[in-house]
């Protein structure tokens, strides 16, 4: 039957799969609108295999305005190659290149990742101009320091910044440093007039006569700890009465911190003078021995001591400190060795 082989033929060309449609695509020419009259024009070639490379010779870069491309679509009709503006953000695997003129980002050349193939971006003769970018990672403790390279990385066309600048604030201000002084406990004696302030004055005078130049005293904190609990003298635990901590009321207790602005730390010499001239601490190692008579009844005073929340000091320690500190990337576009 001639109608058989004809009806196989026709099922055949039924269950072929369908060829995608090719649509025609829209190139962008990322350089086209790139002004080469002002000022000097870099651009960075990115590839998620290798280092990004620079190129900066101003001929190759007019010489790829006509031949340099991505799709703006693929073949299948996707959305593909743009030109962001350089306040938009871009995956950095999108990233194609990006084009800069003295070292500010004109903008960003992106063919998603996802969906675009090598043949969606033509890069022309730029790869063979570019150099290979190194990264330098910078850490300083002196704003000084960091502004002066700064200065000397916009100086030297040696060095850029490029895509390391940062997006927040830049240059970063100051990062002042600071630090907590823990001073000497003041030991009162219950009843006796202990003057908060004329403390606060002294420990003003001496720590201010410390302080390096350009350091401040932000503030002096002088709290009442109240009076102390009697504490077994080797474990160091409340002793209990009755089921209750047995307080110790003939002195009274009081933390002094201070806080310096524009400094992190003093020296050990410094810390000494500090605690010296500062020291107020009566000394109630007489009466102790009668409460622990009359009230313990135990002769052993020495078995016993005064337990505070905090501990107590008689010498200036710095407790807290924060540095100066700031980061700062960029790239050594000198040849490589």
């Amino acid at each position: 039957d001639s109608a058989q082989p004809a009806q196989q033929e026709a099922a055949v060309q039924e269950e072929a799969p369908q060829a995608a449609e090719i649509v025609p695509v829209e190139k962008l020419y990322f350089l086209q609108g790139v002004s080469m009259d002002i000022g000097d024009i870099a651009v960075v070639l990115f590839d998620a295999t290798s280092p990004a490379a620079i190129v900066r010779d101003q001929g190759a870069i007019v010489g790829a305005q006509d031949t340099a491309f991505v799709n703006m679509t693929t073949q299948t009709g996707q959305p593909a190659g743009q030109f962001l503006p350089p306040e938009t953000d871009a995956a950095p695997e999108d990233v194609v290149a990006q084009i800069y003129r003295d070292d500010v980002l004109i903008g960003s050349v992106i063919c998603p990742a996802a969906v675009c193939e090598t043949t969606d971006v033509t890069l022309a003769d730029l790869p063979a101009s570019g150099a290979t970018i190194q990264r330098v990672e910078d850490r300083f403790d002196s704003h000084a320091d960091y502004l002066s390279t700064i200065e000397a990385i916009a100086a030297d066309p040696n060095y850029m910044l490029l895509h390391a600048r940062p997006r927040a604030e830049f240059p970063a201000v100051r990062d002042v440093p600071s630090m907590q002084i823990q001073l000497p406990t003041v030991v009162a004696r219950t009843g006796a007039a202990f003057d908060a302030t004329a403390h606060e004055i002294l420990v003003s005078t001496v720590l201010s006569s410390l302080l390096p130049t350009g350091a401040s005293i932000r503030s002096i904190a002088i709290t009442d700890l109240g009076g102390g609990l009697v504490g077994d003298g080797d474990r160091r635990s409340p002793v209990l009465a009755g089921g209750a901590p047995i307080t110790y009321p003939d002195v009274r207790y009081h933390a002094v911190t201070a806080t310096v602005d524009g400094a992190a730390t003093l020296e050990q010499r410094a810390l000494d003078t500090l605690s010296s001239q500062t020291l107020d601490q009566y000394d109630y190692t007489s009466d102790f021995a009668t409460f622990a008579r009359e009230r313990l009844q135990n002769e052993c005073a020495d078995c016993f001591v005064v337990l505070v929340e905090g501990g107590v000091h008689d010498e200036a320690w710095i407790r807290d400190s924060h540095f100066e500190a700031y980061d700062l990337d960029y790239f050594d576009l000198r040849d490589t060795p």
